[in-house]
Parts: structure tokens; sequence; C-alpha cells
């Protein structure tokens, strides 16, 4: 009995709890390649707004600068994707990023900015990325904020040799 104990909570431990998602977001996939940034300065003394870049080689990273997020929260990151049915072919990738507890017991008194970096394991031939931070359980607003939106920007010879040659084409049957 003692050792079905441990291995008990081993188990129970490992297991990966459903997200607190907001409605919309119900099929979002979490992204594993996320990272977060210390506190690079308190939101409202710096000026700053936030940003979002999104480049694409082997995959998209989006990274999003300036974020606002209660001092000392832990953030991660979901992702959803859609490919719309128009000519020529447009791909939107929306993040959400919000705090990992988003019932905490305590909230710090304090915002910070951070800085966001995400990996989407998708490799589209060009998208649109959508940037969203939603804040916990402590706000009476508590749907995805829209923080700003890029379009990703590929190395050279990547995407844009791609996207030539069918404008090329375009030109040709008109």
């Amino acid at each position: 009995m003692t050792f079905a104990y441990p291995l008990l909570l081993a188990l129970v431990g490992g297991c990966d709890l459903a997200a607190d998602l907001p409605a919309g977001w119900e099929d979002a996939r979490h992204i594993d390649d996320f990272t977060q940034g210390e506190c690079d300065g308190y939101a409202g003394d710096t000026g700053e707004v936030p940003t979002v870049t999104a480049t694409a080689d082997a995959g998209l990273r989006v990274v999003g600068d300036n974020l606002t997020f209660p001092c000392s929260t832990e953030v991660e990151g979901f992702y959803r994707s859609e490919t719309l049915d128009i000519y020529p072919v447009v791909y939107q990738v929306s993040v959400l990023v919000q705090p990992v507890d988003m019932d905490p017991y305590a909230v710090a008194g304090c915002d910070c900015l951070y800085r966001v970096e995400a990996g989407i394991p998708e490799d589209p031939e060009s998208a649109t990325v959508y940037l969203y931070t939603r804040q916990g359980s402590w706000t009476d607003e508590n749907d995805p904020e829209l923080v700003g939106s890029a379009a990703d920007s590929r190395p050279e010879g990547r995407g844009a040799r791609r996207g030539a040659r069918s404008a090329r084409c375009r030109r040709v049957r008109r």
C-alpha cells in the first residue's frame, strides 16, 4: 500500500487540468513553446505601448512587448488558427495570453510590462496574427482584449518568393 500511494500521487499530479478559457476559445491549443520575460518596468511609468510582431521560419514566431499583467503573475499562451476561404488564401492566427492561475488567492497591487514569445508549430505561406490578453477573475471585464495584429515577415527567399511567383501568374492570366 505504501508503494501505491506515491504512484497514485505521481499520476494525479501529472494530470493536465483543463484551462480556463473564455467563450469562443474552447478549441484553442496550448502553446508549448512559450516564454515570459521578467518585469520590464511598471505599467503607467514608462509610456510604452504594447507591440506585436510575427516572423515565419520553420513555424510562426509571435512576440508581444509591453503586455500589462499584475506583478509576479505567470502567464501562458493559447492559439487558434483559421483559413479564410477567399482568394488569395488568408490564414489567421489568434493568440491569447492570460494568467496561468485565473482565480488567484491574492493579486499584487502593481502592474508590470512583460515580453512574451510564442512559437506556433504551423507554417502557413503567410499569416496575420492577432494578439489578445485576458486578465483574471479579479477584474470585472474578463473578456479577451485585442492588443494588436501583425502580418508575418519572412526571411528573404521564403514566402516572399512564392508570393511573387503567384503574382506574376495572376498578371499573365488577366
